[in-house]
């Protein structure tokens, strides 16, 4: 497999020192953050335990980071969409947003339907950074059927399912680049019994696409937020 593009955007080892909580949002550019409606999630909590500050999404895009939860009942127009990420916008979806993906992106995402079973993956960490906090793997617990299954695309992996274990091998979680922007996708998502390494999971992810808008190193940006890296990895090798 070849070496995550974002390897690149790694200078020093990770290990911060813990920053302030608080509205970090300041420290990166001052992005402005959309958030869709709730549906069957709610990422606006995961940014809120990060204190980044958002803005619900009113059918504009003018704002850097767009995040779309799983059957948000907001409209999101999907030429509007590609034309936001083309021209450096990022934008997050989860789990049955893929209609959405499909039709603002073809051929990057491939899905395989809403073929997902309830019960715990055991899935591989495959992008280094995430890998260097969370561990090599992490079991992902699905409290719903009908998850819609990634089966690849002209994307990165940054999570898969184990081989062996229910899609073995196939992207939990996902980006691509498109134009001056990139897109992050998700099979899973927050939701009321999320565990703590999955938090944490979704938190990186959250950290990475900040990195993506601002050409920080993901490090720098999870610093910019105010985040330790190196108290999140000692909470979590426990």
């Amino acid at each position: 497999m070849a070496d995550s593009k974002w390897r690149r955007r790694v200078f020093d080892a990770v290990g911060v020192t813990e920053f302030p909580p608080g509205p970090n949002l300041a420290r990166i550019g001052r992005q402005k953050v959309y958030v869709t409606r709730p549906g069957f999630d709610n990422i606006g909590e995961i940014l809120g335990s990060m204190d980044v500050e958002f803005e619900p999404f009113d059918g504009n895009f003018d704002c850097s980071l767009l995040f779309v939860n799983c059957g948000t009942p907001d409209r999101v127009d999907a030429a509007a969409l590609a034309e936001f990420v083309r021209e450096g916008g990022c934008v997050y979806a989860s789990d049955h947003a893929d209609g959405l993906i499909t039709e603002a992106f073809p051929g990057v995402f491939e899905f395989g339907g809403h073929a997902g079973s309830t019960g715990t993956v055991q899935a591989d960490v495959i992008d280094p950074e995430l890998r260097d906090i969370l561990g090599s793997r992490i079991d992902v617990e699905f409290d719903t059927g009908a998850w819609t299954v990634l089966l690849g695309g002209r994307v990165e992996t940054l999570l898969a399912s184990r081989k062996g274990s229910q899609f073995g091998n196939l992207p939990l979680m996902a980006y691509a680049e498109v134009g001056k922007g990139a897109v992050f996708y998700t099979c899973f998502h927050n939701k009321a019994q999320t565990s703590e390494r999955e938090k944490r999971l979704l938190q990186l992810l959250v950290v990475k696409q900040f990195s993506a808008k601002s050409h920080q190193s993901f490090e720098q940006a999870g610093r910019s937020l105010g985040l330790s890296m190196r108290e999140i990895k000692k909470s979590l090798r426990r």
